[in-house]
């Protein structure tokens, strides 16, 4: 581009719902809810997720909603909103609305009611080693194990019956665990080559994939980073405290240290969990 066809360039943004930085949360409770989506009656069933949910929210989240119906529900439709489908490579396909609820953003997605069972199939049938479940079927799981009840809680009861007995959780904790040791190996490279910044990178990553695998393998099935330090801290049966991973690995590189020292030291931290992991996963399997 030109430096005249730059100055012409002048793009414009119409803000269609103002997100104000002030806000009361939302009437949550399914009647409240009713009366933005009274479509949501004809449901199966009906659950509140996501940060919201589970109290990790902050006035810029949106409020994530699924509803479980093999029939077409009529939902909203105004200058807020817009409406899509998305499907998985596995074969399961579901529909996003996405709008206003009481100033409030509201991501709601429409699943099949047997769409969760389908997901675990495969770990129902047989003790799976590795998890091979899509991106997007890893958060609707965890997504699951996290819900509020909101229409029909025998459903939510008998789903998360079903993720209780099935492989996934043990699938779950052991693909983090092995990029882990991946990472580890990188960082011994990386180290005898002399890359040492690189070996820090590495380190930090194998740090993130065996806690990942220590809280998988206690219950925990997020798999985003930025709420690592909520996860700990909800969940302190999985060996990791919050203070010792941010002292291990949040603080980074500790005075007198070089690249490579923390690398080294950080690697260390994460072998010692890797090899308390297969523990673990002896003792609670």
């Amino acid at each position: 581009m030109t430096w005249e066809g730059f100055k012409m360039f002048n793009p414009t943004i119409d803000v269609i719902v103002a997100q104000s930085k002030f806000r009361r949360p939302p009437d949550m409770t399914f009647e409240g809810i009713l009366k933005r989506f009274p479509g949501l009656a004809e449901a199966d069933a009906v659950c509140w997720t996501g940060s919201t949910a589970i109290g990790w929210g902050n006035v810029f989240s949106d409020f994530d909603l699924f509803a479980f119906s093999d029939r077409t529900l009529e939902l909203p439709v105004d200058e807020t909103m817009e409406r899509w489908p998305g499907s998985d490579k596995s074969g399961i396909s579901w529909e996003n609305w996405m709008g206003e609820y009481e100033k409030a953003r509201v991501d709601l997605t429409i699943w099949s009611p047997d769409a969760f069972a389908t997901v675990l199939q495969p770990y129902l049938d047989d003790e799976v080693e590795l998890c091979g479940t899509s991106d997007a079927m890893l958060a609707f799981v965890y997504r699951m194990s996290i819900a509020v009840p909101l229409k029909n809680d025998d459903y939510f009861r008998e789903m998360h019956e079903l993720l209780a007995r099935s492989s996934f959780r043990r699938a779950r904790a052991r693909t983090p665990k092995v990029w882990a040791e991946n990472a580890l190996t990188d960082v011994a490279g990386q180290l005898d080559a002399g890359d040492h910044a690189s070996a820090l990178i590495s380190a930090r990553v194998a740090a993130f994939r065996v806690t990942d695998a220590c809280l998988a393998l206690y219950g925990d099935y997020c798999h985003a980073e930025k709420w690592t330090m909520r996860r700990l801290e909800s969940k302190p049966e999985c060996g990791i405290s919050v203070d010792e991973f941010r002292s291990e690995v949040l603080a980074g590189i500790r005075p007198g240290e070089s690249d490579g020292d923390a690398a080294l030291r950080m690697a260390r931290w994460a072998q010692k969990h890797i090899v308390r992991l297969e523990g673990e996963f002896l003792a609670v399997s």
